[in-house]
C-alpha cells in the first residue's frame, strides 16, 4: 500500500520495464532494482533535473510494494481462476460458537505464523515540498502521524529533496527520521539535485553519513529530457 503524496497523472505510468536504460544511468536502474527486489540497501539519487531520478523512485516503489504484499503475477492469476466462498459474519460467529460448545476441554486455539499471514506492504511517497507543508500543519494540529508513518513505514521514499525551504523545525523533523530509520534498519530511495557537498552544507555531516552507511549513493548522468519534450 502506497501512502502520502499523490503520484500524479504524468508519473503514475513509471515502471523499470518503460525506463530507457543507458550507459549514463545504469548504476542507478541496477540499484533502485536491488532495493526493490531484496528490500535494502536504500539508495541516494543525485542528478540535475531531468535525468528519470524520480522515475526510477516511482518504478522502485511499485515494484517494492508488489514484492512485499505479495503481488506476484502467479498469485494474480490464481486470485483470477479461484473464487472461494466467503460466508457472511452471522454464519462464521454461529459455526465459531458450535465448534467451542463441542470442542473438548483441552482443545488448543489454532495458530497461524508469521509466514501463513499476508502482510501488506506500507510505503510512503513525499516530495520534500508536500511533505513540510504536511509537517507544518501536524503541528498546529498536535499531531505527529505523517512523521510516524514516515519513520516506521517498510520502505520512505522522498522525491526533490533539497527543494524545501530550510528552518531549524525542517532540519529537526527530517534528521528526527533519518537517525530514526537509520537506527531501525528501514530501507529509503532519495533523489535530489544537490551535490554530497551541497548536502552537507544544508542538512549536515550527520545525515549525508547516515544515508552514506545504509543507502547506495548514486549520481545519475544525462540531458534533460524534459527540454526534449512536446508540452501536454
Amino acid at each position: 500500500m502506497i501512502q502520502g503524496a499523490p503520484i500524479g497523472t504524468r508519473l503514475e505510468h513509471c515502471t523499470f520495464d518503460n525506463f530507457a536504460v543507458s550507459d549514463v544511468n545504469r548504476e542507478a536502474y541496477e540499484a533502485c532494482r536491488r532495493l526493490a527486489e531484496r528490500g535494502k540497501p536504500g539508495v541516494l539519487l543525485m542528478g540535475k533535473n531531468g535525468v528519470g531520478k524520480t522515475h526510477l523512485l516511482v518504478a522502485t516503489m511499485k515494484a517494492f510494494d508488489r514484492r512485499m504484499s505479495g503481488d506476484s503475477e502467479e498469485r494474480a492469476q490464481v486470485k483470477q481462476d479461484v473464487l472461494i466462498r466467503v460466508p457472511a459474519a452471522s454464519e462464521i460467529l454461529r459455526t465459531a460458537s458450535a465448534d467451542r460448545r463441542e470442542a473438548p476441554e483441552d482443545a488448543t486455539v489454532p495458530t497461524l505464523t508469521r509466514d501463513e499471514i499476508a502482510h501488506a506492504a506500507h510505503v510512503e511517497y513525499w516530495p520534500l515540498l508536500d511533505l513540510v507543508c504536511e509537517l507544518r500543519l501536524e503541528i498546529t494540529r498536535g499531531s505527529q502521524d505523517v512523521s510516524r508513518r514516515c519513520r516506521q513505514c517498510d520502505l520512505l521514499v522522498l522525491a526533490d529533496f533539497g527543494a524545501e525551504r530550510v528552518t531549524d523545525f525542517v532540519l529537526e523533523e527530517l534528521e528526527r527520521i533519518v537517525d530514526w530509520r537509520y537506527r531501525s534498519m528501514g530501507p529509503t530511495a532519495i533523489a535530489t539535485n544537490l551535490k554530497t557537498t551541497q548536502i552537507t552544507a544544508k542538512y549536515g555531516q550527520r545525515a549525508l553519513s547516515r544515508w552514506a552507511a545504509s543507502c547506495e549513493l548514486v549520481t545519475v548522468l544525462g540531458e534533460d529530457r524534459r527540454a526534449s519534450m512536446e508540452p501536454t
